[in-house]
């Protein structure tokens, strides 16, 4: 897997596929956040008749001045696409990961952790005692009285 300062460097870069066919030009890397790295290249496909579609650079190889990743042309032809400059949603995201046959679990830490956060903000309203009309005062960002 590239780092993500390498996979922001091949935007403009020609992708080919596995035969070395070429696939279109780079227009963008997408962060992919069930694997927290660099997941996804946006591509102008429009050479081959597709327009713009996504990519998996989990597996792509600079090979010159050109990237190499392990997908038939055909197959990325046909695969899930999206206007440039637009946002890639977990749905969609979703979508990709099962097109192209890599796992996808959409467990990220905040869903793991919701219920116990609200539970934990339950149990720390019962133990809030009123606060006093000073204090109050002082919360909002006055000043107590006795403080000048």
């Amino acid at each position: 897997m590239p780092a993500f300062d390498v996979a922001r460097r091949w935007t403009g870069r020609v992708m080919l596929d596995r035969a070395g066919a070429k696939l279109g030009t780079i227009v963008d890397i997408y962060y992919d956040a069930e694997a927290d790295e660099p997941g996804w290249a946006l591509l102008n496909t429009a050479d081959i008749g597709a327009s713009m579609r996504l990519v998996p650079v989990g597996q792509a190889v600079e090979d010159g001045n050109e990237i190499r990743v392990p997908y038939h042309r055909a197959f990325v032809e046909a695969a899930p696409g999206m206007g440039a400059g637009g946002r890639l949603w977990p749905q969609e995201q979703e979508a990709l990961y099962a097109y192209y046959g890599l796992e996808y679990t959409s467990a990220s830490l905040v869903d793991l952790d919701e219920d116990d956060d609200e539970d934990d903000d339950e149990d720390e309203d019962d133990d809030e005692e009123p606060l006093e009309e000073e204090d109050a005062a002082v919360a909002r960002g006055g000043r107590r009285p006795d403080l000048r």
